[in-house]
């Protein structure tokens, strides 16, 4: 397994990340890993849509990527991207290894706190961010490939 990048973007796949992380990175699939995205026939239609043509995708649950990612070929350039933090937890207490995590976009909520000019975080994130980091997995935020990286840790 080849996971050139993991990404926590609210918005999944969209241009930014289906083209200047893609060529950045020379990603070969995309990996979308959410619950509920997983069951909506069209959530797949947009994000599908999203694709840059010529490369492979998924949009697998929890349970599904775990066993995708198992059985993946080192020959793929991977992509993943979710919403939340805790969908990582739960990749890596499975056993799923991730060299290192990109916070791009956790929106503004009621009870969140600015971190960046686009990573808000509550007491619940930070909480999983710390944990993440209990299993030697650094945390950057950069929106684009082109930004500066910041260590997420730094700001929690």
């Amino acid at each position: 397994m080849s996971i050139v990048v993991t990404r926590i973007d609210e918005r999944l796949i969209h241009g930014q990340v289906a083209y200047s992380w893609s060529v950045a990175y020379q990603v070969t699939e995309f990996i979308v890993i959410d619950d509920r995205v997983a069951t909506d026939p069209t959530q797949h239609l947009l994000l599908s849509l999203a694709v840059p043509s010529g490369k492979r995708h998924a949009i697998l649950s929890v349970e599904d990527a775990v066993k995708y990612l198992v059985e993946q070929s080192d020959q793929e350039k991977t992509f993943i991207v979710v919403k939340s933090p805790r969908v990582l937890l739960s990749l890596i207490e499975k056993g799923i290894i991730l060299p290192s995590i990109n916070v791009g976009g956790m929106y503004y909520k009621v009870g969140k706190q600015e971190i960046s000019k686009t990573v808000y975080l509550d007491e619940e994130d930070k909480s999983i961010f710390l944990k993440i980091r209990d299993h030697g997995i650094p945390c950057e935020i950069r929106t684009s490939p082109n930004d500066k990286s910041i260590d997420l840790f730094t700001k929690i």
